[in-house]
């Protein structure tokens, strides 16, 4: 009977441990005026390496969003301005560790607050231009391909065989190339190209071959180490390339989704 109150006070210290979110060991943040726009993102296995990053994208990071347009409330310097996070645990972290820790740390330097809330927002929707289905001549049905990584993959590739590697293929500016790829890893990349939200509702189901040609909305800045061949300035802007291309259509709707908030946030960081 005597030993009750080592164990409850062993389990209440226990629960106040988990209760308490991890934090990095080391932690250094600071502005970057270098002028440039050049970025570097390193995700290291106990921490994470930014270099010249606009504070909105650590907040991106942070909170696993993948679109500018979820976050609500972001002042005009968070776009900006940049900063430098370098960021060490004590040990390696999973990636819901390390969002923890940098959703600590923004809090701890920035005083950031924030909240997830449910609103109506408008997204795109992503959906078939026909009313028989049927799907324009750059989107086919796959006929099979070897997964990246896959130690056939490297064998196909050296010998020149017919079955191609599932993934992205380099198309230079202004034309995506996709190959064994399901609609909604598409409109993933539709999303990151326009800067909204893309909701795939076309049914589809499986994976597809996919060949997109259009013109940019934001043109290359000269100088730009791009692929080529270059973009076509009298191209179709990707609306008119989807529907033409693909058979599929965008549309503006009105959905739900959840939002981060910005209630607070401050320009200058607390010293490291």
């Amino acid at each position: 009977m005597r030993s009750r109150p080592a164990v409850i006070l062993a389990l209440s210290v226990a629960a106040l441990m988990a209760q308490t979110p991890p934090a990095f060991e080391v932690a250094a943040v600071k502005p970057n005026k270098s002028g440039t726009t050049q970025a570097n993102i390193g995700m290291l296995p106990n921490g994470v390496n930014f270099v010249n990053l606009p504070l909105r994208a650590v907040i991106q990071f942070a909170y696993g969003i993948n679109q500018p347009s979820k976050l609500v409330g972001v002042p005009d310097w968070a776009v900006t301005e940049r900063y430098d996070v370098n960021a060490r645990a004590a040990g390696p972290v999973t990636l819901e560790e390390r969002r923890s820790m940098l959703q600590a740390l923004l809090a701890d330097r920035f005083k950031l607050v924030a909240r997830l809330e449910r609103r109506e927002v408008s997204v795109l929707a992503l959906t078939l231009a026909r009313n028989d289905g049927k799907l324009g001549k750059n989107l086919v049905e796959s006929k099979g391909c070897i997964a990246p990584g896959n130690a056939a993959a490297q064998g196909a590739a050296t010998a020149g065989a017919q079955t191609p590697i599932c993934g992205p293929k380099t198309g230079g500016a202004g034309r995506l190339i996709l190959v064994g790829t399901p609609i909604q890893q598409f409109t993933s990349l539709l999303g990151l190209m326009l800067g909204r939200t893309v909701v795939d509702k076309t049914g589809l189901t499986g994976s597809y071959d996919i060949d997109l040609a259009f013109t940019p909305e934001q043109p290359i800045a000269a100088g730009a180490n791009v692929p080529i061949p270059a973009t076509d300035p009298n191209g179709p802007s990707i609306y008119t390339a989807v529907r033409e291309q693909l058979g599929l259509k965008l549309e503006s709707q009105r959905d739900q989704e959840d939002v981060l908030v910005i209630d607070h946030v401050e320009r200058q960081p607390s010293e490291n």
